[in-house]
């Protein structure tokens, strides 16, 4: 018996004593999401390389307007002067010492992993020029994954590329309908609340808040975008319902998946103030409807639902029993059928909205690829 502690300690002394691999990482994009990530680098990189052997190294970050680059890596002092003055509404080309943003193109070597922090529908050539480099590749941007399916189609296919953070902030989603296929089942239909913006609306209106109310106090409080329409327009949802189809095999388009916004046609044009006052217009309509849904022991939710053959989205009224009624606020659900998941569907529920939850979403994928690039490198 201590002979075979003995050999157990020296193995686990072999283990711990391994040099850690680094994982050098191309920030684009410094916006809540972005800033979130470089602080959790920052207050867990020792944890990590403990735990996964993985020392993260952020070589250059970017914005829309310029760039910062080491091949050495970004000192954390450096890194939280470039937050703060991100935070406090600043652009890098205001700082001393950035650099243009094709510095960051040229600091791409093989190995390295970009993570897409935009909101940019330009970024997609650059990623997969990074992909075709030996690069790996992060999205918390949906844009690139919804391009017509022949340019979004690597993506999708390529070992080293993460879209977790894209679809439920840092819920197991995309991992959960990748190991289903992985083990052979067949996904059938998806249904999905996946706007945390829209569920906490609908909550509000369910417990007898008026729209206009429940709308002012999300905007308010940082919940919707700045013009809110772009949440309630549903088209973030219908990106999220492509990715979700697409990640099951079925490589719909964003016109497979019609979308029924949560405000009239004759709204779409105000300016934003203007909308915010015409909402009360609403008020009655949705209460209305919360009252009929109620009366017929079901709850309003606003739904992304796919089939292999196309999809909707939009207000759907759920049985008050179901996984999807029971969420409250902000939270999230993507609910899978399935040859395996038949009778009883499988449920992925948590909170789904928020940087540092996005973040970390973004975090699981790139320790996951760098494992993979250090694979692939023997």
């Amino acid at each position: 018996m201590p002979v075979v502690f003995s050999f157990a300690m020296n193995v686990w002394e072999v283990i711990m004593a391994r040099k850690s691999a680094v994982a050098p990482v191309i920030l684009l994009g410094l916006g809540k999401v972005g800033r979130a990530l470089v602080n959790l680098v920052i207050a867990g990189r020792d944890q990590l390389e403990k735990r996964r052997g993985i020392m993260i190294r952020l070589l250059g970050v970017a914005d829309s307007t310029g760039a910062f680059v080491n091949p050495d890596g970004l000192t954390d002092p450096e890194l939280r002067y470039i937050l703060s003055s991100k935070s406090e509404g600043g652009t890098i080309s205001e700082l001393p010492g950035f650099l243009p943003l094709g510095e960051i193109t040229a600091a791409l070597r093989p190995g390295t992993i970009v993570v897409d922090a935009t909101a940019s529908e330009t970024t997609s050539p650059m990623l997969i020029a990074a992909l075709a480099n030996g690069c790996g590749v992060v999205l918390a941007n949906k844009r690139p994954l919804v391009l017509p399916w022949e340019e979004a189609e690597v993506f999708y296919t390529h070992p080293c590329v993460g879209y977790e953070a894209t679809v439920g902030a840092g819920l197991p989603v995309i991992s959960t309908l990748r190991a289903l296929l992985d083990t052979g089942d067949r996904i059938t239909a998806i249904d999905g609340l996946v706007s945390g913006t829209l569920g906490y609306l609908l909550s509000e209106v369910e417990d007898g808040t008026p729209y206009s109310v429940a709308l002012s106090r999300a905007h308010a409080s940082g919940y919707t975008e700045p013009d809110p329409r772009d949440d309630l327009s549903g088209a973030d949802v219908a990106r999220k319902g492509v990715i979700l189809a697409r990640t099951a095999g079925w490589p719909l388009e964003l016109d497979d998946l019609p979308v029924t916004p949560l405000y009239p046609p004759e709204l779409a044009a105000l300016p934003v103030q203007e909308f915010m006052r015409a909402a009360a217009r609403l008020d009655e309509e949705y209460a209305r409807k919360a009252a009929q849904a109620r009366s017929k022991g079901k709850a309003l939710r606003y739904l992304v639902r796919i089939s292999p053959t196309g999809g909707e989205v939009g207000l759907t009224a759920v049985d008050q029993g179901s996984a999807l009624a029971r969420l409250h606020g902000a939270e999230n659900a993507v609910v899978i059928k399935s040859e395996f998941y038949r009778e009883i569907p499988l449920s992925v529920c948590g909170p789904g909205a928020g940087p540092r939850v996005t973040a970390s979403g973004v975090l699981k994928d790139v320790t996951e690829i760098a494992i993979e690039l250090r694979k692939e490198k023997g």
